[in-house]
């Protein structure tokens, strides 16, 4: 503890005056009492009153101050040092955006370690994967795009400084002291939710491994708050999205042919697919421009997203069938029915069942598929250990066109059963949906269109014979809920009008 005598400038009076505005007791280390007196402050130099919120932070904490406040959250800016005009000047160089971001990025990083933690058991390889550093580089990432956001509707509220002494009660000449400068920021709360929200949805690939996981915080944030700073949620936490994992005879995640599937192989294996398809359906050929109109429209979102090229580009077909309902295989493969086409009202509409069926290409769901059927078959049927066989599937697949045909043969009937008869797994569904919002508003599509023809999907399906998508999707009411968190996201101008001469010419 540094020595110091009582400045020859200032009065006992003025001291014990000063010690009134706040008096606050420590411990130092080793056990040894300190008492801390404020001397002076921004008020007593200016003969003000001390604001509430600086008794309130001070006294109790940022979770005290935040409770006074009703529609925003509050950041408090906090320097200290012994020199006066360094400490507020530094406290000032701050801006609102660098504040908040700096706040928001040790919650987030803070969140995703709960997360990870708290869903141990669902995330299974995923988390223990997470928790030894192998996605480290991503979460920062993730994390680090916070820092750059605008936070628009951030305000500088107001600044407070104050001179404190801590000193030995048996000894008061022998003290320390120190300035502390304050500086209060406002954001309405829904809009710093929505920008955390959107930067943390915009920040992670579909392909990465923590896609679902990110995804859910941005929920989370946009539905509950700023970790804490919002009070206890109203409504539950959005859930952990993850998607089964491929488990051997022993419960145990296995390794994933699926990484070893190249593209070219994808490209073919959904070719196969393509075709059983085909022969339960028609080509619509009565409609070349409408086929062309589907396709540009289709071009114009993968472009803008993260997967713009794949083996052989990306497909649109129409079918010649009333049935309300669109298919998606691997490598690019997209089929929509007639009556689905009819059915939409606006070209965005139209892009919104283009870009969920886009998503589930670019998440190669139809793949995972395959995994979870033949080839947890292949490898506990085989020879030798399930770790042998694995291997041995994961390096035909790599190295062996002929050989993964033949191992996917059947399995390219099943997953056309499974597309035509029961559809991808809900959580896919919910998936492509999320992903389809991001697209949309990618390619400068309005992400309400996909609320719009999941609406009309749901007024639609409610009398017979257009129940089909029924089947293999869950049902539009249940999509519709869970997407509006998404697309509240995005609030971009809606202009939706101008294209509308285009897609009646179409109709």
């Amino acid at each position: 503890m540094l020595k110091r005598t009582r400045p020859r400038n200032m009065s006992p009076g003025i001291i014990i005056a000063a010690a009134l505005l706040f008096s606050l007791a420590a411990c130092a280390s080793g056990g040894k009492s300190t008492n801390t007196t404020e001397l002076e402050n921004k008020g007593t130099a200016m003969n003000v009153p001390t604001p509430a919120w600086v008794k309130t932070y001070v006294t109790k904490g940022v979770a005290a101050l935040q409770a006074q406040y009703k529609d925003q959250y509050c950041v408090i800016g906090e320097e200290s040092g012994v020199n006066k005009q360094l400490v507020i000047a530094w406290a000032d160089s701050f801006s609102a955006q660098q504040r908040i971001g700096a706040m928001l990025r040790t919650n987030v990083a803070s969140s995703y370690t709960a997360t990870v933690q708290g869903n141990a058991a669902a995330l299974g390889a995923l988390g223990r994967e997470i928790a030894s550093g192998v996605y480290q580089q991503e979460i920062d990432n993730s994390v680090n795009t916070l820092v750059n956001v605008s936070f628009s509707g951030a305000q500088r509220e107001a600044d407070w400084w104050t001179l404190r002494r801590r000193y030995d009660p048996d000894d008061p000449a022998v003290y320390t002291d120190e300035y502390t400068a304050y500086v209060l920021y406002t954001i309405p709360k829904a809009e710093l939710n929505r920008q955390t929200a959107f930067a943390l949805a915009s920040s992670v690939s579909m392909d990465s491994g923590l896609y679902d996981i990110t995804i859910a915080l941005a929920r989370t944030m946009l539905l509950d708050g700023v970790p804490y700073l919002a009070p206890a949620a109203s409504t539950p936490a959005a859930p952990i999205i993850t998607e089964p994992p491929v488990l051997d005879a022993a419960n145990a995640p296995i390794s994933y042919a699926i990484a070893e599937i190249t593209p070219q192989e994808e490209y073919y294996l959904g070719r196969a697919v393509g075709a059983a398809i085909l022969a339960n359906y028609t080509i619509w050929t009565a409609r070349p421009d409408l086929v062309d109109y589907a396709n540009k429209i289709c071009a114009a979102i993968v472009i803008n997203s993260s997967k713009p090229e794949i083996y052989n580009g990306y497909h649109v077909a129409l079918l010649d069938s009333d049935e309300i309902n669109a298919f998606a295989t691997p490598g690019g493969h997209i089929f929509i029915t007639r009556g689905l086409v009819t059915t939409t009202a606006s070209e965005d509409a139209l892009a919104a069942v283009i870009a969920h069926e886009i998503a589930h290409i670019q998440m190669r769901h139809s793949v995972k598929a395959i995994t979870t059927s033949r080839i947890t078959q292949a490898i506990m049927a085989g020879s030798g250990s399930t770790r042998e066989k694995a291997e041995e599937i994961a390096n035909a697949t790599g190295l062996d066109l002929n050989t993964v045909a033949a191992i996917f043969n059947e399995a390219a009937g099943e997953m056309t059963s499974a597309l035509v008869n029961n559809g991808y797994a809900q959580v896919q569904e919910f998936n492509a949906d999320y992903t389809a919002v991001t697209l949309l508003a990618a390619a400068g599509y309005s992400p309400q269109g996909l609320p719009d023809i999941l609406r009309e999907l749901e007024r639609t399906q409610k009398s017979p014979p257009h129940r089909s998508l029924d089947r293999t999707h869950p049902t539009p009411a249940q999509r519709l809920s869970a997407v509006q968190t998404s697309v509240s996201l995005y609030r971009p101008e809606d202009t939706r009008s101008y294209r509308q001469s285009r897609f009646t010419a179409t109709k």
